[in-house]
């Protein structure tokens, strides 16, 4: 129950008072437009990455070994495309800070990647003890 709530807190209220944050900046006019829209596109597309990879390895837990790779490894590769996707669009066509949008996705990427990672080794510790 404890690594449930402690996955629950990295993985949506860490960013989420980060993002108020962020909004409590942007409305108390300590950071301009365009740092804002930086900030919380690069937000929602690393939980966008975050939460596509979240389902496959959810799905992906109750199968075999082989189906589990499939899933999972091809859900990288669906990511990988549609963050790639998404950040040149935003970069294209959004008025934003290649900086700080730049910056920001890639923070929130690796932050989530790590609470990826620590899911799957307390899944498998689960698994194990079985």
């Amino acid at each position: 129950m404890l690594n449930r709530k402690l996955f629950f807190s990295f993985s949506v209220v860490i960013p989420l008072l980060t993002f108020l944050i962020i909004q409590f900046l942007y409305f108390s006019n300590s950071i301009d437009v365009a740092s804002y829209k930086s900030f919380t596109f690069g937000i929602l597309i690393a939980a966008l990455n975050f939460l596509i990879g979240f389902l496959t390895i959810r799905i992906g837990l109750n199968k075999p070994n082989k189906s589990f790779l499939i899933i999972v490894f091809g859900g990288v590769v669906i990511r990988f495309f549609l963050i790639f996707a998404l950040i040149i669009l935003t970069l294209s066509f959004l008025y934003v800070r290649m900086n700080s949008f730049i910056f920001t996705t890639f923070t929130f990427y690796f932050y989530y990647l790590i609470v990826e990672v620590l899911y799957l080794k307390n899944q498998k510790i689960l698994i194990k003890n079985e």
